[in-house]
């Protein structure tokens, strides 16, 4: 398994200026306008940027919580193991000096059933550590590799100066409601910006992270969706959308190559959401891939 390094310097290289006069040109307000070619290309790589800070910091975590689930499942499978020699070799004993003895039939009977129950656990707990084992390696591919942030970070410091922000007049209903028009008309790139405002507002940030998910999920950038889709799930995995998300994720999953993920994506909405939309088209879509 891949761990991500920390990127918690990057936040010091974002922090704005004095607040602009006009606004004309100023790259931090929530939606720039009069830019130039280069502002434009540094509201791209800030904006760029942050979304790499935000998804390497969940992933740390994600990775750190999935990483002592593997350690605590594979502790449990070792001392199932161990249980299951001993009761084997228990029943041996009982079994070699029993041969005359009808009295402890039961005994041998209920360690037979014991053991095969314990082998029968070690089984699924076998699977669940390797499909946990696959969650970890695909939450390492879903993210921004070193190589590509470091570019990034080359784009940065060879652009111009990032100006002050002017606060936003808007409030976040107004937002949010301006977010969901966008999406309705498909424009996808300027409803993702409103979205981002809901975020830094800190309102309703997992609905919001899963809109800019599907955002990137419609403009057919899957990579990005995942990161989204997850950071949202880690929020509140209990939101009325959580159908969309997982199916969306399995079909990004399918579309990235990842076939694997795929189906557990599209397994988990059927096995929590049967009998949804959602789960009918995962049915259909995991039908394919077997």
């Amino acid at each position: 398994m891949r761990f991500f390094v920390s990127f918690s310097l990057l936040s010091s290289l974002l922090l704005a200026s004095e607040p602009s006069v006009f606004g004309a040109g100023n790259l931090n307000q929530p939606n720039p306008y009069g830019l130039t070619a280069e502002e434009k290309l540094i509201l791209e790589n800030k904006q760029e940027i942050q979304a790499v800070v935000q998804k390497n910091n969940i992933q740390n975590a994600k990775v750190e919580t999935v990483t002592e689930r593997l350690d605590g499942l594979q502790t449990i499978v070792e001392g199932l193991g161990q249980s299951v020699n001993e009761q084997r070799i228990a029943l041996q004993k009982i079994t070699d000096s029993s041969e005359n003895d009808a009295n402890l039939t039961s005994s041998i009977n209920e360690l037979r059933q014991q053991t095969a129950a314990n082998s029968e656990n070690i089984t699924q707990l076998k699977t669940l550590l390797e499909e946990l084992s696959h969650v970890v390696d695909s939450v390492n591919t879903s993210y921004v590799s070193k190589e590509e942030f470091s570019l990034l970070m080359k784009q940065l410091k060879t652009t111009l100066p990032i100006k002050g922000e002017s606060s936003g007049k808007m409030d976040a209903k107004a937002i949010e409601k301006k977010a969901k028009e966008l999406f309705d008309q498909q424009k996808y790139e300027e409803a993702q910006n409103y979205y981002q405002m809901l975020i830094q507002k800190k309102y309703k940030v997992d609905e919001a992270n899963f809109w800019i998910g599907e955002t990137y999920f419609h403009r057919k950038e899957y990579k990005q969706a995942v990161s989204f889709y997850k950071e949202s799930a880690s929020l509140y995995d209990k939101a009325p959308y959580m159908p969309t998300l997982l199916l969306h994720t399995g079909q990004s999953m399918e579309k990235n190559g990842d076939y694997t993920s795929a189906k557990a994506f599209y397994k988990a909405t059927i096995n929590k959401y049967g009998g949804s939309g959602a789960a009918n088209e995962a049915q259909e879509r995991l039908s394919k891939l077997k």
